[in-house]
């Protein structure tokens, strides 16, 4: 079916083919990932873009003993087909099937676990400098790309390049493109330099690099004046890393797979850090893709037809993520002063509608999370509402500047959680589920979690009203479609206070829920009531402060229910609220025991933490025959 691919294996099969042969494999794995990820669903764009650069790497060096690191680890797929990961490449992020990032526990050519942005440079130092003090002489690769580079930990990385006194090269893959467009002023740097090179450019360069890099054992200095004076002319990149003492190689073409297996041999050989710049076209190969780099960023399954998709009806279901947008959207019409703010995730969060609208009052800060978080804090300071809209698993980026610049100040900053809870197929390194945990513990913090698209709307009109900080968690996943009556939801948010949903003043259980999980705890009661269990629901609404009444104005065994880890979540809460009540009840609380859990479908992992309408059932049936009079904390699961 492949030329090439269906022949290699392994990095040892790779480097049995000519540099002539790499072009022809390199179409092959653009083939092999469009048509798996077309499937599977998957981050497609980027892995487009870096399938030169990852052949060309492999064929140069020996990652089973030299190391590369992945920033960010969405542009991986190229490389994990060429370790020996393509026979399973068709159940990608599913269960059984390889992640769609970097992962040890799958295979020696992964160094690091790694989906946040910023983290390749300063690992790569740390074992730049590891091999170093142990006196070994592995070489190291860092590869930068979709805009990560921007990061403040990538920046803080580079400051410390100097420590390195042997060889390490940063391959920065410049294809202008976070998620959204990469914001800031580095960004527009980059740009002003790509939109001057044209093809012949990128070709001198690296012609003149090749004839000026020193061979293995000789001195760098001079070679960039070398170069620079052979090509008559001083790129703002090199004289930006240049001033950092970086020594700066490029832009070169990063398609360009022939020269990038010179240009790596050369770098390879240096004894000092180096910055190879290449540029690259996220999408490369696939016309949709190149086009809306942003909309097949990560992508569900999709019907290809030649070099186009097939387009299917559209989405008719709501999620929270287009329920909180279209809110959001709604109250700024009414209210100037409200801003929103994200990190490379404008369309990731829902904001397209409300930057269409204000553009004037919509902020991308780009990859850096924790400068949203104290852009927030000046302008709520100066009397605007700020809205942060971050993921839950990046918010956890920003810990200490929600603490100091928010919390502390008690300024009266939105954070829009979303992605909170269980995300599936990105598993580990993208689920939310510590915010409750880390934001509860912060004096003045209100925590809330809307069960629906109604909620969500009440959830962002009470916190615009508030004087103090206020987080918003919401999953990825679509608002609820039951039959149930959610009356008691329509109220408006009071600070603090539950809403029963399902009454029962002599229940025989009460199952108490936070957030969308409400349908689950709808639906097992139902099924109770058919056993002749009576239970009461109650939608909890806030994690902090908690509603004291929860406890007050119920008999009997309560069982709580939430997307969250276990540890320091909204279960926990009310078991700390019920111990300095000294209220002797038992409590379960279902939430993910302390592990981290392997991409699936959301849905899977949803049961596999307990969260569903049966284990639900089970836990009440348990505890009524248990029938005990003290408190108890414990997952059953």
């Amino acid at each position: 079916m492949y030329e090439l691919l269906d022949k290699i294996n392994s990095p040892t099969d790779l480097k049995q083919l000519s540099v002539d042969q790499l072009k022809t494999l390199s179409d092959d794995i653009r083939r092999f990932i469009l048509d798996s990820v077309s499937k599977t669903g998957g981050h497609l764009a980027s892995n487009l873009g870096v399938i030169e650069a990852t052949v060309a790497l492999h064929y140069v060096f020996n990652f089973s003993k030299d190391r590369l690191l992945w920033d960010v680890g969405h542009q991986c797929y190229a490389h994990k087909i060429l370790t020996g990961r393509k026979a399973d490449f068709h159940k990608l992020r599913q269960k059984d099937g390889p992640s769609g990032f970097p992962n040890p526990a799958e295979s020696v050519y992964d160094n690091f676990m790694v989906g946040h942005a910023g983290t390749s440079v300063p690992t790569a130092i740390g074992m730049a400098l590891g091999h170093a003090q142990l006196k070994q002489d592995e070489k190291v690769v860092a590869l930068v790309g979709d805009a990560s580079i921007v990061n403040g930990v990538s920046f803080e990385g580079l400051n410390n390049l100097g420590l390195v006194k042997r060889q390490l090269l940063i391959v920065l893959n410049d294809n202008s493109m976070a998620i959204d467009a990469t914001q800031g002023s580095l960004a527009k740097y980059f740009s002003k330099i790509r939109l001057s090179q044209t093809y012949e450019d990128l070709r001198k360069t690296t012609k003149s690099i090749l004839e000026h890099t020193p061979l293995i054992g000789k001195s760098l200095e001079g070679t960039l004046e070398r170069i620079k004076k052979q090509l008559r002319m001083a790129l703002p990149a090199s004289q930006m890393f240049e001033s950092l003492d970086i020594p700066y190689f490029g832009p070169v073409d990063g398609h360009d797979v022939a020269s990038l297996v010179n240009l790596f041999k050369a770098l390879g050989q240096h004894d000092h850090p180096a910055i190879l710049h290449i540029y690259t076209k996220k999408g490369e190969g696939f016309t949709p893709a190149g086009e809306k780099p942003h909309k097949y960023h990560s992508t569900g399954p999709f019907k290809i037809n030649g070099d186009s998709v097939e387009k299917k009806a559209a989405e008719s279901k709501l999620t929270f993520t287009g329920a909180f947008g279209n809110s959001l959207a709604e109250i700024a019409e009414q209210n100037e002063k409200v801003v929103a703010i994200t990190s490379a995730m404008g369309t990731g969060t829902g904001l397209d509608l409300f930057r269409e609208k204000f553009p004037d009052r919509f902020y991308d800060v780009g990859i850096a999370e924790s400068v949203a978080v104290d852009i927030a804090g000046g302008m709520a300071k100066c009397g605007l509402r700020p809205v942060v809209c971050i993921y839950s698993t990046f918010l956890q980026r920003a810990y200490d500047q929600i603490f100091q610049e928010v919390s502390l100040q008690n300024l009266p900053v939105v954070f829009c959680i979303d992605r909170a809870g269980l995300v599936g197929a990105d598993g580990p390194t993208h689920h939310g589920m510590m915010d409750i945990g880390f934001l509860r513990m912060m004096p003045n913090m209100i925590l809330l979690a809307p069960s629906d698209d109604t909620e969500m709307k009440l959830a962002l009109e009470f916190a615009l009203a508030q004087n103090k900080p206020v987080c918003i968690r919401y999953p990825k996943d679509n608002i609820p479609q039951d039959e149930f009556d959610r009356t008691p939801c329509r109220k408006t948010f009071d600070l603090g206070k539950s809403v029963t949903v399902r009454p029962g003043s002599e229940a025989d259980i009460n199952i108490v829920s936070y957030g969308p999980v409400l349908t689950e705890a709808l639906k097992a009661a139902e099924s109770l009531s058919e056993q002749q269990i009576e239970a009461k629901v109650i939608n909890a609404r806030f994690a902090a402060p908690i509603d004291e009444s929860i406890l007050n104005n119920t008999k009997g065994p309560i069982i709580t229910i939430e997307d969250h880890g276990l540890d320091g979540g909204f279960g926990s809460a009310l078991l700390e609220t019920a111990a300095k009540m000294q209220v002797t009840r038992a409590i379960a609380t279902l939430a993910a025991k302390r592990e981290f859990i392997k991409h699936e479908s959301r849905t899977s992992q949803l049961m596999h933490i307990g969260i569903n309408a049966d284990n639900i059932v089970r836990v009440a049936k348990e505890m009524r025959m248990q029938n005990t009079d003290s408190t108890v904390k414990r997952n059953l699961q």
